[in-house]
């Protein structure tokens, strides 16, 4: 069973409504502030939207897509995005699907998670990275996006090589490249600006400021030994040059939520794409073969906290299905993420489209 770190009621002791005001004014006035606003990175930033009503998010599964083993049927995987994109948009087709959230001048970073994988490492369990790669960059070329456009990144160049990816920084082809050399490592290619996060504050990735003018965030349904759940919202871990200060109180008060207030992350982010072919439905955020379950699936949707509710969802009914306990009671950056304005989390306010396809 996976418990929650105990911590204080907010930051430094804060209220918790006082604390989730004070983030999210933060975030707003650092948009205010337009000091973003450079060459190649767009306008100034406005305050962050009021949550919408609903918010849609697409659930495709086959069954055949992948085996016990890890084994992925490439073709079947390409069918089962080309379906959930033009699921969501109502499209005819997925490259005009593709063409609402990209153009083709374009640099489309795909923000990977390869966090966790030692035990697991050179066995099939694995083929899922170049699978979705492979599909995403083929379903973006369609759309006019260039391979050399394509940017495959992550927090460190010693875990993607884990993946079984190979690093690959020049110009002209599709990039895969990291925030830094090592996991460990503190130092790394980061923008100097520093973006406040509740009481603190982080650096971006360089990745995120410098190349890419786009971002499809493409995460891993887990178990987190901090946070309890780790999908879309906590990929922006491997974003910022600081996770270490954010992992109290299960990642949250600061951290998780407040580190999606940064209003770059929100402009380039463009659609959550979640790897759902696999899940670690416990012993998170590493890789046990104990608890690796073929989910079969693709979670897409532009709402992070609306993906993450069903992701959550979907994790618990498998662990729930082997007499295991569920989770989300435990889970809080997602509602605080709502809290914030950044998407739905309850079930009530999300229109789940799921299409079965074998």
């Amino acid at each position: 069973m996976i418990k929650r770190t105990p911590g204080s009621d907010g930051a430094a002791g804060i209220p918790r409504r006082q604390f989730l005001k004070q983030s999210a004014l933060a975030a707003a006035g650092l948009a205010a502030t337009g000091r973003l606003a450079s060459a190649g990175r767009g306008p100034a930033f406005k305050t962050i939207p009021a949550v919408s009503a609903k918010s849609k998010v697409v659930w495709v599964h086959h069954a055949k897509v992948v085996d016990a083993a890890g084994r992925v049927e490439a073709p079947l995987l390409q069918e089962m995005l080309d379906k959930a994109m033009t699921a969501f948009t109502g499209k005819n087709s997925s490259a005009d699907a593709w063409r609402q959230f990209v153009a083709p001048e374009d640099i489309v970073g795909l923000k990977i998670n390869t966090l966790g994988l030692t035990a697991i490492r050179g066995m099939d369990y694995l083929q899922h990275f170049p699978a979705i790669i492979g599909a995403l960059s083929s379903s973006l070329g369609k759309a006019g996006i260039k391979a050399s456009n394509i940017v495959v990144w992550d927090r460190s160049e010693e875990e993607m090589k884990e993946a079984g990816l190979t690093i690959q920084p020049e110009p002209g082809v599709m990039r895969v490249i990291a925030n830094k050399a090592a996991r460990r490592d503190r130092d790394g290619k980061y923008d100097p600006t520093r973006h406040p996060v509740g009481n603190k504050s982080s650096r971006l990735s360089a990745i995120l400021t410098d190349i890419c003018s786009a971002v499809i965030n493409v995460p891993i349904p887990k178990t987190h030994r901090q946070s309890v759940f780790t999908n879309a919202l906590k990929m922006h871990y491997g974003t910022i040059d600081n996770a270490f200060e954010f992992h109290a109180n299960g990642c949250s008060k600061p951290g998780i939520a407040e580190v999606n207030t940064i209003p770059l992350i929100r402009q380039k982010q463009k659609l959550v794409v979640s790897d759902a072919l696999l899940m670690a439905i416990e012993a998170g955020p590493r890789w046990d073969r104990r608890f690796i379950r073929p989910a079969g699936g693709l979670l897409v949707g532009t709402d992070p906290v609306a993906v993450d509710a069903v992701a959550l969802k979907m994790l618990d009914e498998k662990r729930v299905a082997e007499g295991m306990e569920a989770i989300a009671p435990q889970v809080s950056h997602i509602a605080l993420a709502e809290e914030l304005g950044l998407g739905n989390s309850r079930m009530e306010n999300i229109e789940l489209i799921k299409i079965e396809m074998g």
